[in-house]
Formats: structure tokens, sequence, C-alpha cells
């Protein structure tokens, strides 16, 4: 068997190996990204110092001050004006509709009154002096809006493209068209781009630099920007199988785009990683202070503008792994800072064979691992396998700005773990099975479990435990045999029936059935396993046989007229248990005097006409609360020390403070019949004796008892113990 697990449980490594290769249900994506989310929370971005950015910020403060969104142009054109010594000036919005405010709008709304329509024409369009004052910055980029619900016409390029490589087209993201901007404004900017941001994941983990509009190639907002701002003319794509690239003829997408002097790596879908930072790192200031001359024109020099809208319900809020409910304007800028600042995260295109590869060296090693030195050994493997994952992801993060994944191999190497070790216990448990079906006719099932488990259980001797031990009687049974004369075959059945009741309700309570004795039955607790509350289950089986015993006699009092009543001795003490017997026969089974005493208690249950007696090693081992009273002190028959003895119900007659009070008088009539103050214990028994059922024979019982003792007790010296003649 051995032989065949290994050479199943190797190969079943590798496939597991391949699993990542499939990718189910892109899990992988999903985990990996996470992975990634996680990574920059752990370190983020740090600000940057001098840093060119300036973003203003149409934001509710300049709502509140200069009106409700759109605002007339001729404000936005004093933005435009006011920084015009900036290195751009980029709007993160579309400009798509007239200004409603213009006096041309005007003039049309209002051309059957000839007075007001010369003034208008006396006063230049909004429209206008927004264009002519983007013209005279001569920097201004705008942005446009992918639409897949548009087609558009070609637009006109403001910018050169070098394409080396495959046709970029196939890798880009693509609409069939776009929102633009009043053409009389587009024809005065100086640079067009794209606003898409993220594609369709909720959170931005990274940005488009490119966008196929129609078939046209439109760069971001985010490059257009960057562009005007250094002065340059032309963008370079370079994909797979360009000169120096070796994709061996696979068209494996965009390598990289190229700007200027600077080389921005994308992944091969042209989009550009986001590494981010807070927006607490950002140089932001409001709108409404450029618009009303709160900077200098000088502060704006070698910056490069940004202007958006954080302003709630103008609609541009996105997510980042660091921040929720950020203005979209501040991730473009986070993409300009990471280009300027030539921080990069990447991932190259052997990182994923890389991991791939990770993953499945550590799948073999778990695989061999737990084939010589079992589960803890391959547990070990798989924590230093996933300790090493985690631990290069954040390095090359941290340190190379380089993402690698944990997940996929961590994944790979808790799957090979688990099913192995799976394979390994399927492997183990058939061995046992064989032990157990060849034994099973010959041993008790708890020790065909033992047996099968080790074989050092085939071993004669035991160990000393604190165990509990209870034995069950039925009363009376010598008399219920009499009425089974002449029908042996029903009183069988009649004891199979009871005894099946009886001891599922002690195996539901985790018990041991030692053996059966004609009617009576022998369990324990704490053995073979080890259980704490050991007394507390005893106790609890005792109750549970009660009512179970009750839900019997229903059927039973119906057949045969009468009822079955069962005699309970519990108790707690050290003993030896393990497999007694001889080399060739033995059982696994319990010795000691506290298992006698238990069986001498289950006796006496009867003497007092209570259900159950405790020894005093179980009281004193019960963890739960219970309805316990002592009974006695008795010298049971077989020892020479007396030993006190209690009862126990699962439910009293007598609740709260009438409880408390019969508590206390019992303990007083106990300590008033062991100094022999006859009067006195006789008056607290008389007191209760018609008021407590549970304790009417007793009470009888000690009634008789203690008028006997008046007149025959002898001994000054008596220690108040009963002598008991049964068993």
């Amino acid at each position: 068997m051995k032989n065949i697990q290994k050479k199943l449980l190797l190969p079943l490594a590798i496939l597991i190996g391949m699993i990542p290769l499939a990718n189910p249900l892109n899990i992988f994506d999903d985990l990996r990204l996470f992975a990634f989310d996680t990574l920059q929370q752990i370190s983020p971005r740090e600000p940057i110092e001098n840093d060119p950015i300036l973003i203003i910020d149409i934001d509710d403060e300049s709502l509140s001050n200069l009106g409700q969104w759109p605002w007339p142009r001729d404000l936005l054109s004093k933005l435009v004006e006011n920084t015009e010594l900036a290195l751009t000036t980029s709007f993160d919005i579309v400009f798509g509709e007239r200004d409603r405010t213009g006096s041309d709008v005007l003039t049309e709304q209002y051309s059957t009154n000839s007075n007001l329509v010369e003034e208008l024409k006396k006063i230049k369009p909004n429209d206008e002096v927004f264009a002519e004052s983007m013209e005279s910055h001569t920097t201004v980029v705008l942005g446009s809006a992918p639409n897949n619900k548009l087609v558009n016409e070609d637009i006109d390029p403001k910018f050169g493209l070098i394409i080396q490589g495959d046709s970029p087209k196939q890798f880009l993201p693509n609409y069939t068209g776009m929102q633009n901007n009043l053409p009389s404004l587009m024809d005065s900017a100086a640079g067009i781009g794209s606003m898409s941001i993220g594609g369709e994941s909720s959170v931005v983990r990274s940005l488009p630099t490119f966008e196929v509009v129609n078939g046209q190639i439109v760069p971001s907002l985010m490059l257009e920007t960057l562009r005007v701002a250094i002065g340059a003319s032309t963008y370079q794509i370079k994909s797979s199988n360009a000169s120096g690239e070796l994709a061996f003829g696979e068209n494996t997408g965009i390598n990289n785009i190229k700007l200027g002097n600077v080389i921005i790596p994308t992944n091969a879908n042209g989009y550009l990683w986001l590494h981010s930072t807070y927006k607490e790192n950002l140089n932001i200031v409001p709108a409404f202070d450029v618009i009303e001359d709160r900077f200098d024109k000088e502060f704006f020099v070698g910056k490069i503008v940004l202007i958006g809208t954080s302003a709630s319900g103008l609609l541009d809020i996105r997510n980042t792994a660091l921040e929720k409910d950020i203005p979209g304007v501040t991730v473009i800028a986070q993409g300009i800072q990471q280009i300027l600042n030539g921080d990069f995260l990447v991932r190259p295109d052997w990182m994923e064979g890389a991991e791939f590869l990770f993953g499945l060296f550590f799948s073999i090693l778990i695989c061999l691992i737990i084939q010589y030195f079992g589960p803890i050994g391959g547990l070990i493997a798989f924590l230093i396998a996933n300790l090493s994952s985690l631990f290069g992801s954040f390095y090359g993060f941290n340190n190379l700005n380089l993402l690698i994944d944990p997940i996929s191999p961590l994944i790979i190497c808790l799957m090979s773990y688990l099913i192995i070790t799976f394979f390994n216990f399927l492997f183990t448990e058939l061995e046992r099975s064989k032990v157990r079906t060849a034994f099973s006719q010959y041993l008790a099932p708890e020790m065909v479990s033992r047996l099968a488990e080790s074989s050092e259980s085939l071993k004669l001797g035991g160990e000393r435990k604190n165990m509990t031990f209870l034995f069950s009687d039925i009363r009376g049974f010598t008399a219920i045999s009499e009425s089974y004369k002449s029908n042996p075959e029903e009183l069988t059945d009649l004891i199979n029936n009871l005894l099946t009741v009886l001891s599922n309700e002690i195996l539901n309570n985790n018990g041991t059935i030692d053996k059966y004795m004609g009617d009576c039955i022998m369990a324990f607790w704490n053995a073979p396993t080890d259980q704490i509350d050991h007394s507390d289950l005893a106790l609890k089986a005792s109750f549970d046989m009660e009512k179970a015993l009750q839900e019997f006699n229903i059927n039973f009092k119906e057949d045969k007229g009468m009822e079955l009543k069962i005699g309970i001795g519990i108790n707690t003490g050290e003993c030896i248990v393990g497999n007694m017997g001889s080399e060739k026969r033995f059982d696994y089974t319990v010795l000691g005097d506290p298992v006698n005493l238990a069986s001498r208690l289950e006796g006496q249950s009867g003497t007092y006409g209570f259900q159950r007696i405790l020894g005093a090693g179980t009281v004193n081992n019960l963890q739960t609360d219970a309805y316990l009273f002592e009974v006695d002190l008795i010298q049971v028959k077989g020892k020479s020390e007396p030993v006190k003895i209690y009862t126990s119900f699962d439910n009293f007659s007598l609740v709260d403070d009438a409880l408390m009070e019969f508590k206390n008088d019992h303990k007083n009539f106990l300590q008033s019949y062991r100094n022999q103050q006859w009067e006195k214990a006789l008056a607290l028994l008389q007191r209760w004796e018609d008021k407590v059922d549970e304790f009417d024979l007793y009470y009888a019982i000690f009634k008789d008892r203690i008028k006997d003792l008046e007149v025959n007790l002898v001994d000054p010296n008596w220690n108040g113990a009963y002598v008991a003649t049964t068993k």
C-alpha cells in the first residue's frame, strides 16, 4: 500500500501545481489583486518633495461661493488665465455643450426681444472667451469621456505616434465613441486626452495609457497632460515582436511607452500599475481661491495643474487600495507623479511562470516530506513555503517595485498539503479498516478502535487514572422474571430492549460500557480518552437514563400493567484501567476500590428510596450545579471505613427560599442525628416529611432508625455511621 501511495501522490502534487494555469473562475486573478492591494496598504508610496503636480479642486466650498455647476465659462477662463505660467493646465472635465449663460445662447432664447438681442450681441460668448483664454495659455489640455453608446468621427490628433512591433490596437481597451468637447474648445486646446480610469473594477489599481476609440488610438488624459507639460510631440508604443523584444512570434501585448526620455513600463494591455499614495500627500487648492486671485501667478510657475471635481453630486469619485471616495483627478495626479519620478510597479512577463515553478517545487517538496516525515513535517514545509512566498512578495514590492503574487503559490501549497494529507489519511484508514475487520469478531468496538490506532494496545497492563463509574440495575428483577417464567424468550427481548435504551444514553454522554451482568450495566468515563468533566457526564447520563426509562414504561405499562425501575450508583476515584487478563485473552476494563464502591452504592439506592446514590468522590469532582443532598454516612459491605453518600435530582419539588430552607434543615437534621440529639433530629424530620415527596421513604426509614437507636444504642462514641447489611 505504501508503494502505491508514493506512486500516486507525486503525480498528484504535479497536477495540483498546474491549477493556476487553468485559473478556474478567475479566482487567482481576484486573489492576486487582493494581495496587491494589501501590499499597497502595508507600504504606500511616500510623498514627493517639491511635487510639481497641483490640483485645483472644484469642491463643495467653491460651489457654495460661486454657484452650482456648471459655472459660466468666463469663470473657467479665469482659472486658465491665472495659471498661464504653469507648464500645463489640464481639465478633467468635458465641455460638450454650449454655456447656457453665454450671450449666444441667450440671444437664441430671447430672439423676440430685439432690444435685448442688440445688447447681447455686444457681449462676447462665454465659450469664445474660454477658447481665447486657452489659446493664450497655449498649453491647455482637455479631457474627453469614452462611451460605447456613441460613435464618433475621427478625432484630429494633436500628437505624433510611433509603433514598434505588433499593432497595439489588439491589446488596448476599445470604445465605439467618445463624448467630446465643443469643436471650438478642442481647436484651442494643446492636447485632448481620455478621462477613462481603471476599467470596470470598483478599485483603481492601474491606469490606461492609450485607448482605441472607433479605430483611432487616443492617449489618456494622464499621458497627454504630461506630453504637453514636457513639450514632447510624439509617443512611441513598443509591443511584442518589436526589435529587442523576445515574443517568439506570439502576440503577447504591449511592453512599454516612451514619452520624451521617459520609458513607461505597462502591462500587456497598456495599463500603468498604480502605486498609490494618500490624498493628503497631494497639493490641492480650492478653485474659488484661484478665481478670486488669492494666489500670485508666480505660484504656478513650473507646476502641472490638474482641474477636477470633488464636490458631491458631480460623480467623479473613485476608490484605490488605500482610500475610498476620492476625486478621480487625484488618481490621475498620482499616475503623473509616478512617471515623473520613475516610480513604476512592474510585473514582468516571466513572473507568472516563476510563481508557478515556485508553487510546483514546494508542492512536490511537501508531498515528499509528508511521505517520509508525516503530516507534521509537511506542515512545517507548508509554513516555510508560505512564509517564503509572503516575504518574497513583500520584499519585491517594497525594495524592487516588483509585483509578485504570493497567493497562487500559497494556494498551490495549501491544496497540496490538504489533498496529500487527505490521501495519506485515506490510505491509513484503509489499513485500520483491515484491522477492524479482522478483530471485530473477537474484541469490543472500543478495543478495536484502540488497536487500529496503535499496536501498543495489544499489550497487557494498565494506567492509573481518576475515573467515574456508573452501575445500573433493574429493581425487583426476580419478581419480573417470575412473570416471564413461561416465556423466557420474551424476557430476553425485554432485557435487551431496556439495556439498549439505557446504554444509548450512556454512549450519548461519551461513556464507555465495560460490561453487562444480567440486568446490570457497568460503565465508566475518562478512559480510554481523557474527559475533564467525567463526573458531570456520568451524572447527566443517569438523568437521561431516568427520562428514557419513563418513556419506555409508557408502552410497557400498557402491555404488562407494571413499571420497571432502576437503581444507579455513581462513584469517582483512582483506579487501574487497561487490558486485563491473560496473554491470549484479555479485556479492556478497570480495577480498584472506587469501582466496587460504585457497585455497592447502586445497591443502596433502593434502601433509601432514591433513583441514584453518589459517592463523595463524585460530588467533590462535579463542575456543574445540581440538586445535591447528603444522604447518610454508611459502612458498606466489605469496607471497614464509613463513607458519605449523596443523592441528586434533575429537578426538585421545592424552589428558591423554600429549597434553601429545606437544605439548611436537612443539614442540621443529619448533624443532630450523628450527635445523638434525637428530639431535635425528629423535630426537623417531622417538619418536612409531608412536604417533600422525594424524601418520603427516606424520612420514614430514619424515623424508625431513630426510635431503634434511642433504645438500643449503647456506644457513646458512635460516629453516626450506618452499617449496611446488603450489597
